[in-house]
């Protein structure tokens, strides 16, 4: 029996991420649909808050449009965290992203406990800016990180 194959320490030798280093075309691609799914995420969050601006000073049946378009927002940070590894992207970008999964958490249950403790209601919108902000800085990072390689 070879003895590399036992060890796996040779040159090359049980390497599955050969020829992904971060200027390979497939880290690229996924660099670039993570920067596109960070956009899209930042877009569905100003539609969310135009739709809640649209329950409380038009037409309060569009809180039912502001509950059901909330059941999208969870895919991009989901899509966004699973493509930060085939993209490469460094650690605090990853977290970033598992933080943007994390305050979404917390907006929903913002809303679930609001009734029993008011307060907790008043951190929903102040959540949203923040998962506003956290988007945008994730989007500009990765910008940054494409055009340096």
């Amino acid at each position: 029996m070879n003895n590399q194959r036992i060890n796996r320490s040779g040159a090359g030798v049980g390497d599955l991420t050969k020829g992904l280093g971060a200027d390979s075309p497939l880290v690229l691609r996924a660099r670039i649909v993570f920067k596109l799914l960070a956009w899209i995420f930042a877009v569905f969050i100003l539609i969310q808050v135009f739709i809640s601006g649209l329950a409380l000073f038009w037409n309060s049946d569009q809180w039912a449009s502001h509950t059901g378009f909330s059941r999208f927002l969870i895919f991009p940070p989901i899509l966004m965290f699973v493509t930060s590894f085939i993209a490469r992207m460094p650690v605090s970008i990853r977290l970033y992203s598992a933080g943007l999964i994390g305050m979404l958490i917390l907006i929903v249950v913002s809303t679930k406990l609001s009734s029993e403790m008011g307060y907790l209601s008043a951190l929903h919108p102040v959540i949203a800016l923040m998962l506003f902000w956290g988007t945008m800085s994730i989007a500009r990072k990765t910008d940054a990180l494409i055009k340096a390689k």
